[in-house]
């Protein structure tokens, strides 16, 4: 399970960041957005649901980008596992309270989701060598 959590937040992280390195990606909002519209489609999210998972999803960003502001703040160089950590564990607890508002058959699409996730950016990590 643990592994499964790991595989999925490093998808969302890679998802947001591949689509920054593509150009446009890096705007918060349009990340927040895609992460939302991909969770709205993926899972079938209902309205109520959706209006639950929204926060979530924003303060899980929110709580990631002042994180890593505070890594770079040191100016010595980036610990990229210790980033590497705080961004499975994040996505550890967004999906657990994820999962929380969903059903069980919701919850297994959306580790489904999380590992295509992780797959896609493992395919662009691969194409950028």
């Amino acid at each position: 399970m643990k592994k499964i959590l790991l595989v999925v937040f490093v998808a969302i992280l890679a998802m947001g960041s591949g689509f920054a390195q593509q150009g446009g990606g890096g705007d918060p909002a349009a990340r927040l957005q895609r992460e939302i519209d991909g969770l709205k489609t993926e899972l079938g999210l209902s309205a109520d649901q959706l209006a639950k998972v929204t926060p979530i999803v924003t303060e899980a960003q929110k709580k990631q980008a002042e994180a890593f502001a505070k890594m770079r703040e040191g100016g010595a160089e980036i610990d990229r596992d210790k980033m590497r950590e705080e961004r499975t564990k994040s996505a550890a607890e967004t999906d657990k309270k994820i999962k929380a508002v969903i059903t069980a058959e919701q919850g297994a699409k959306l580790d489904a989701f999380r590992k295509k996730q992780a797959e896609e950016r493992a395919k662009r990590m691969q194409n950028r060598q």
